[in-house]
């Protein structure tokens, strides 16, 4: 007998594989603002930054979502699963949890950063333009 169950071993990775991708996708919107951002970089070395696309917020919002949907997801097919593939999953649930939630808050926390870099790169330019 498997740790997934005999008869729904698929069933029982659903949730699981809902909680990756959506880990995947939160750190890819991390990684792309930071690296769009200047997040890092030293303000007297960091080049123009852009202010936050659209496009990145509609992300932020959908890793919102699926961070959200493997937990409902497990609690629609957790008759179908396995005891112990259930108790996996029950026992994981609050780390799971915490860590969707610290990493969605990173995704709002890296944005506010690149705003501000671009807030700044924005006023630079107008200080630089200004006629004496």
């Amino acid at each position: 007998m498997s740790f997934l169950g005999e008869a729904r071993p698929v069933i029982a990775l659903v949730p699981a594989l809902l909680w990756l991708v959506a880990i995947f996708w939160a750190v890819l919107i991390i990684g792309i603002t930071i690296q769009t951002g200047h997040v890092f970089t030293r303000r007297s070395k960091r080049p123009p930054v852009k202010p936050v696309a659209w496009t990145m917020v509609f992300m932020h919002v959908a890793s919102f979502v699926m961070a959200i949907l493997p937990f409902p997801v497990y609690a629609l097919v957790a008759d179908l699963m396995d005891a112990r593939a259930r108790r996996f999953y029950e026992a994981q649930a609050l780390p799971a949890a915490i860590l969707v939630i610290v990493l969605v808050l990173g995704e709002v926390a890296v944005m506010y950063m690149q705003a501000r870099n671009a807030m700044e790169s924005q006023m630079d330019e107008k200080l630089n333009n200004a006629k004496p």
